[in-house]
């Protein structure tokens, strides 16, 4: 069984993963981790808040981000991530779509790859998913504009044909996420729309993780900056939680795991009517 589907399995209720990032220039100010010692810090601060998963990013893949050769990206994340398994008791992910950080990760201790490209970028990494018998998130990040039909649907189809294609390879099913990529390829309406019916992923079988931590599309509908888009992330986590995700990845743990205690006590008085 995989990391993920046996945390699902054994808590019972939806996952936080945490965002940190050893990047100097991620979206929001507030992830960013300059040093080593402020990036443990942070990963024990979201351990003791609730988060179930760690998730570690050294490039950033906000919009207009510019991609970063896989030296400059190991050099920011293995000695934070080196520390980080040293003193943490969580499952750490890594964010990467370069097979050469992956391998690295997952010798100093990750055991979850988290890759924006479903594995596309760098074909190597499929092998290496294989070979250390890690989890693996696959996300949707393709141009959707002329998608014929229900962009949800076209989502739920492209990701569960790349993991049918990843399954052929050996990699067992209960080892792949599914993340449809909010703030992707996808405009506002969009965001909002595969919120709104992300029951045709699930419908796929796979669990979902959702990441809309304070994303563009939540300041278009509000009007705010990146700081202050806290409620509107809370807002559109509860629509994900609604709808079936099974993770969401977050700035913010110690609100999140609020919301899903909420969540989950409202559904337990249903059942008990």
């Amino acid at each position: 069984m995989g990391i993920i589907t046996g945390l699902l399995e054994q808590k019972k209720k939806p996952l936080v993963m945490g965002i940190l990032n050893v990047t100097p220039d991620s979206f929001f100010p507030g992830s960013r981790h300059d040093s080593i010692a402020d990036a443990v810090g942070a990963a024990l601060r979201m351990e003791q808040e609730g988060a179930d998963i760690l998730d570690i990013g050294a490039e950033s893949t906000r919009p207009g981000s510019s991609y970063i050769d896989e030296e400059l990206e190991i050099s920011r994340l293995v000695p934070a991530l080196h520390e980080i398994c040293r003193h943490i008791h969580i499952p750490v992910s890594v964010d990467t779509r370069k097979g050469t950080v992956a391998r690295m990760a997952l010798d100093e201790g990750a055991c979850i790859i988290n890759d924006i490209s479903s594995l596309c970028s760098d074909l190597s990494l499929i092998e290496i998913v294989k070979n250390y018998n890690c989890d693996i998130i696959l996300m949707d990040m393709q141009e959707r504009t002329s998608c014929n039909g229900d962009l949800s649907e076209c989502i739920a189809a492209w990701l569960a044909d790349r993991a049918g294609q990843i399954r052929n390879h050996g990699i067992v099913s209960d080892r792949m996420i599914l993340d449809p990529g909010i703030g992707f390829g996808k405009d506002t309406d969009g965001n909002l729309s595969v919120l709104n019916h992300l029951d045709c992923l699930k419908a796929r079988g796979y669990p979902v993780l959702v990441g809309c931590s304070r994303k563009r599309f939540i300041g278009h509908v509000t009007g705010r900056d990146v700081d202050s888009r806290l409620p509107g992330t809370l807002a559109a986590e509860l629509v994900a939680l609604q709808n079936g995700a099974d993770i969401l990845r977050v700035h913010d743990v110690s609100e999140t795991v609020d919301l899903i205690r909420m969540y989950d006590a409202f559904s337990e008085n249903l059942k008990r009517m």
